[in-house]
């Protein structure tokens, strides 16, 4: 064999080398997107469903029992929009989305015109069927925490629900 045909040899290695590396390098970096998607999509599918409000902390103390909200649940739709209900009245709607890395969800109201591109920022800790939200931004926001649990319908919603442990 030449000393040239070697060489091409060589860089036709090189190149084939080259061109699996930067094909392992791209199939990585698409399995941990997916990862990431599937874990996105866990906490989305998760929150989907109705949710009652179980307890309301100022702090460590529980308001519930004098917290106007007592009776209230939360329904999240696959489609992404929100409805909030209090006793009868639907007292908010709006579409909702999740930031997985952050553990948060962003909730933006249709109901308030006046403050259409507000956007309300709650960390979310989901475990099993329970939900805690907490909101962020300000002190005074951040002091309050709201424990759901899920239902399976607005008819068991308002059912009284054991407190968690």
């Amino acid at each position: 064999m030449s000393f040239l045909a070697l060489i091409l040899n060589v860089k036709i290695m090189k190149s084939k080398l080259v061109s699996l590396g930067f094909m392992t390098i791209l199939l990585s970096c698409s399995l941990v997107a997916q990862n990431k998607k599937e874990v996105a999509d866990k906490i989305f599918s998760d929150l989907i469903g109705t949710w009652r409000i179980q307890t309301i902390y100022d702090g460590k103390k529980d308001i519930t029992s004098t917290d106007t909200t007592k009776v209230q649940w939360l329904e999240f739709n696959e489609d992404g929009h929100y409805k909030s209900v209090t006793g009868v009245l639907a007292t908010d709607s709006g579409s909702y989305r999740v930031n997985e890395s952050h553990k948060s969800l962003y909730l933006q109201s249709a109901l308030d015109k006046s403050n259409a591109n507000v956007v309300a920022e709650w960390k979310v800790d989901l475990k099993e069927n329970n939900m805690t939200l907490s909101q962020t931004g300000s002190p005074h926001a951040e002091r309050y925490r709201y424990l759901y649990v899920k239902t399976k319908d607005k008819t068991t919603a308002n059912r009284p629900v054991k407190p968690q442990q």
